[in-house]
């Protein structure tokens, strides 16, 4: 019976050339749109939830006007983490204040690299919950101090131990790991 089936359609499909490759087209583009769509659907939906409170974390933005038109970016002066923490501090449990994303100079020994990265204050690793292979949380407490991914820290220093290794940032900054 299947068998039947499909000789009657592979015989229209050769009948009706032009048709049948419309058809067969515009449900290949259907279907690749639908894929890209749900992919995209998917991805705005998962973004950020690596961390334990997802749902509880924001980003404050600004809004200022310049000629008349309105700019929003991510910038905030210092003084409103202060606010946030005196006035507001039963309702947030932590304030961290950061900038970053951006390029930065990293020269270990006599080798130079350019890595994307930020500077936050010292609660920035438990707000955003993350695992600590090597060293401490509280690593950025100390003066001069960075936290390095593992993708990094493998990239610059193998497989040795970059804890209380010498990186320095922007010729001007030295950082200890």
């Amino acid at each position: 019976m299947f068998k039947n089936y499909f000789k009657i359609a592979f015989r229209n499909l050769i009948k009706n050339k032009a048709h049948s490759s419309i058809n067969i087209a515009g449900l290949s583009v259907g279907m690749a749109v639908a894929m890209m769509i749900g992919l995209w659907i998917w991805d705005e939906w998962t973004f950020d939830r690596y961390n334990q409170d997802y749902d509880h974390i924001a980003l404050v933005m600004q809004n200022q006007k310049n000629n008349g038109e309105i700019f929003t970016y991510g910038g905030e002066p210092f003084p409103l983490a202060d606010v946030l923490r005196s006035k507001y501090g039963s309702d947030f449990k932590n304030v961290v204040m950061g900038f970053g994303p951006r390029d930065l100079t990293l020269t270990i020994g006599d080798k130079i690299f350019t890595q994307s990265g930020g500077y936050f204050e010292p609660a920035a690793p438990e707000l955003l919950d993350l695992k600590m292979l090597r060293g401490s949380r509280d690593g950025l407490k100390a003066p001069n101090t960075i936290l390095l991914s593992e993708s990094v820290a493998k990239a610059y220093f193998g497989d040795s131990d970059p804890v209380n290794q010498t990186i320095r940032i922007s010729k001007d900054q030295n950082r200890c790991i």
